[in-house]
Protein backbone atom coordinates (compact mmCIF):
# COMPACT_ATOMS: atom_id res chain seq x y z
CA UNK A 1 0.00 0.00 0.00
CA UNK A 2 3.35 2.63 0.91
CA UNK A 3 4.19 2.10 -2.70
CA UNK A 4 0.77 2.84 -4.05
CA UNK A 5 0.41 6.15 -1.70
CA UNK A 6 4.25 7.30 -2.94
CA UNK A 7 2.97 6.75 -6.55
CA UNK A 8 0.08 8.79 -5.99
CA UNK A 9 1.99 11.53 -4.58
CA UNK A 10 4.21 11.63 -7.40
CA UNK A 11 1.87 11.75 -9.26
CA UNK A 12 0.57 14.77 -8.02
CA UNK A 13 3.69 16.06 -8.14
CA UNK A 14 3.86 15.84 -11.61
CA UNK A 15 1.00 17.84 -11.52
CA UNK A 16 2.52 20.63 -9.69
CA UNK A 17 0.94 20.34 -6.77
CA UNK A 18 3.36 20.54 -3.43
CA UNK A 19 3.52 17.59 -1.73
CA UNK A 20 5.17 16.56 1.69
CA UNK A 21 6.31 12.90 1.43
CA UNK A 22 5.55 10.98 4.90
CA UNK A 23 4.71 7.80 2.95
CA UNK A 24 8.40 6.12 2.69
CA UNK A 25 11.12 6.54 4.87
CA UNK A 26 13.50 7.67 2.44
CA UNK A 27 15.68 11.63 3.34
CA UNK A 28 14.79 14.09 0.96
CA UNK A 29 18.04 15.69 1.53
CA UNK A 30 21.13 13.68 -0.03
CA UNK A 31 24.35 12.08 1.75
CA UNK A 32 26.85 14.30 2.86
CA UNK A 33 30.39 13.47 1.13
CA UNK A 34 31.93 12.32 4.27
CA UNK A 35 29.22 9.54 4.67
CA UNK A 36 29.87 8.28 1.10
CA UNK A 37 33.62 7.95 1.38
CA UNK A 38 33.11 6.12 4.18
CA UNK A 39 30.40 3.82 2.51
CA UNK A 40 32.50 3.30 -0.59
CA UNK A 41 35.66 2.60 1.64
CA UNK A 42 33.94 0.00 3.96
CA UNK A 43 32.64 -1.82 0.60
CA UNK A 44 36.22 -1.74 -1.00
CA UNK A 45 37.73 -3.43 2.26
CA UNK A 46 34.51 -6.05 2.36
CA UNK A 47 32.24 -5.29 4.84
CA UNK A 48 29.37 -6.45 3.25
CA UNK A 49 27.38 -8.56 5.46
CA UNK A 50 25.23 -8.34 8.42
CA UNK A 51 26.90 -7.40 12.23
CA UNK A 52 26.15 -9.11 15.18
CA UNK A 53 22.46 -8.75 16.26
CA UNK A 54 23.82 -6.47 18.93
CA UNK A 55 25.62 -4.13 16.37
CA UNK A 56 29.27 -3.68 15.89
CA UNK A 57 31.41 -4.30 18.50
CA UNK A 58 33.98 -1.30 18.41
CA UNK A 59 31.28 1.01 17.53
CA UNK A 60 29.48 0.43 20.69
CA UNK A 61 32.50 0.71 22.50
CA UNK A 62 33.23 3.85 21.11
CA UNK A 63 29.11 5.41 21.42
CA UNK A 64 30.16 4.10 25.49
CA UNK A 65 32.91 6.55 25.48
CA UNK A 66 31.33 9.51 24.01
CA UNK A 67 28.52 9.49 26.26
CA UNK A 68 30.90 8.87 29.78
CA UNK A 69 32.81 11.58 27.89
CA UNK A 70 30.17 14.49 26.92
CA UNK A 71 27.48 13.40 29.70
CA UNK A 72 29.61 11.81 32.67
CA UNK A 73 27.12 8.48 31.95
CA UNK A 74 28.97 5.20 32.29
CA UNK A 75 27.70 2.94 29.35
CA UNK A 76 28.33 -0.46 29.17
CA UNK A 77 28.81 -1.29 25.56
CA UNK A 78 27.29 -5.02 25.59
CA UNK A 79 24.27 -3.59 27.11
CA UNK A 80 21.33 -4.60 24.88
CA UNK A 81 18.28 -2.90 26.46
Amino acid sequence: MVMEVLERARAMESQGIDVIHLEVGEPDFSIPAAVKVAVCTALDEGHTHYTHSLGDAPLRQAIAEHYNQKYDVSVNPSRWL
